[in-house]
């Protein structure tokens, strides 16, 4: 195994940009069979998922280099097959080939396919005036006439039926430039 390049990956496997191309390859069935060369992007920071960007803009290329992959045989010991080290180690070599092809493409001028993606995050509750949610009791709800009024003891109680931001991603635009 190449210590080295699964060192560079794993490294780059964290990055917005390694997000950037998941989330291309996810939203544009064009990428199918090309390189993803991601030069822009913006994710939503808040957001607990990592494929939530604002927009990502790149370009396609063909492959033209294909990886080699070594045996799965390099990744058995003793009749025991490591799974998930071979598939690591695909990953890396892919990524590797990926990058190489891409800078070979670059260097001859060949033009790539642009595409810009742009998504945006919303909070479905954001033009709700409410204080506490609709399936609150009666009694709950009252409270909301006086907020500053802490003292009735139902406050314990109507804390689970306030009405929090519950955000919602959505992809707003695919294109093909």
């Amino acid at each position: 195994m190449d210590d080295k390049l699964l060192k560079k990956f794993l490294e780059y496997a964290s990055t917005d940009e390694a997000f950037a191309v998941l989330f291309v390859k996810k939203h544009l069935a064009q990428a199918k069979g090309h390189w993803v060369d991601i030069v822009d992007c913006q994710r939503y920071e808040m957001s607990s998922d990592n494929l939530h960007f604002r927009f990502v803009v790149g370009g396609l290329y063909k492959r033209k280099i294909q990886p080699q992959y070594p045996s799965q045989t390099a990744f058995t010991i003793d009749d025991e097959f490591d799974e998930r080290a071979y598939y690591l180690m695909i990953r890396a070599i892919t990524w590797e080939t990926a990058h190489k092809d891409i800078e070979q493409q670059k260097s001859k001028k060949v033009a790539a396919s642009k595409f810009k993606i742009t998504g945006v995050s919303y909070d479905k509750n954001r033009d709700n005036k409410n204080y506490f949610r609709d399936d609150a009791p009666l009694e709950i709800k009252a409270l909301a006439n006086n907020l500053y009024d802490r003292t009735n003891p139902l406050w314990g109680k109507a804390m689970q039926y306030v009405s929090e931001p519950e955000f919602f991603y959505k992809i707003k635009q695919v294109s093909i430039i």
